[in-house]
């Protein structure tokens, strides 16, 4: 059981869909499946629409009743990308964890703000499956996804001016989740700076 923290941009996504791979684990990004939500019309995309649209966090309640539906479904382990992301959310998780709630591993990601802002300005992410990239990337590419050959897009996050406030809620929110886990000794940092695989290999031997 590993949970993903870091600052958006950090590499989250990427990195958790390796790590999951590599541990023949379930991978939930819940940003990534909220936005789904919200493009198929759910019931519950229509009530977090308005919250993604501007650059804000998911009210607890409806995140947390996600990811225990998920979690009830990975019969193999999992990695979580994007939960949790305030403490209220951390202590919950644990409560659904019990009692095996001390043997979840927090990895915190590691990069700093100029980093961060570059790779706002260049992600973009895939209309039909989960890849994210830059537009170098995409541009080897003409333009579509090199995974699926889909429309790639700017994610409405990614707007500097969402990102700047979801950075300012990173701060303010999801911080005290990493001192939570580190006062059990269950947090890890890893530098989240650097080619994709020596991060995720930085993890791998983190993990070890």
């Amino acid at each position: 059981m590993i949970v993903l923290l870091g600052p958006p941009a950090s590499g989250k996504g990427t990195q958790g869909r390796l790590l999951a791979e590599a541990q023949g684990c379930s991978y939930l990004s819940t940003g990534r499946r909220l936005r789904v939500e919200v493009a198929d019309d759910t019931s519950r995309g229509r009530l977090v629409k308005k919250f993604l649209e501007e650059g804000q966090y998911v009210p607890d309640h409806l995140v947390v009743d996600l990811v225990n539906e998920w979690i009830g479904q990975a019969t193999k382990g999992w990695v979580l990308d994007g939960f949790p992301r305030t403490l209220s959310q951390a202590e919950e998780l644990d409560r659904i964890l019990a009692p095996e709630a001390s043997s979840l591993k927090a990895i915190l990601l590691d990069v700093d703000f100029s980093e961060l802002e570059s790779r706002v300005v260049g992600r973009r992410e895939c209309k039909g499956c989960s890849w994210t990239g830059n537009v170098t990337e995409a541009s080897e590419t003409d333009g579509k996804c090199p995974d699926c050959g889909g429309l790639l897009h700017r994610r409405f996050d990614d707007i500097p001016e969402n990102f700047r406030k979801r950075l300012k809620e990173f701060e303010d929110l999801t911080l005290p989740v990493a001192s939570y886990y580190e006062k059990s000794k269950r947090l890890f940092k890893v530098c989240g700076v650097g080619k994709q695989e020596n991060v995720f290999e930085r993890l791998q031997s983190t993990l070890r």
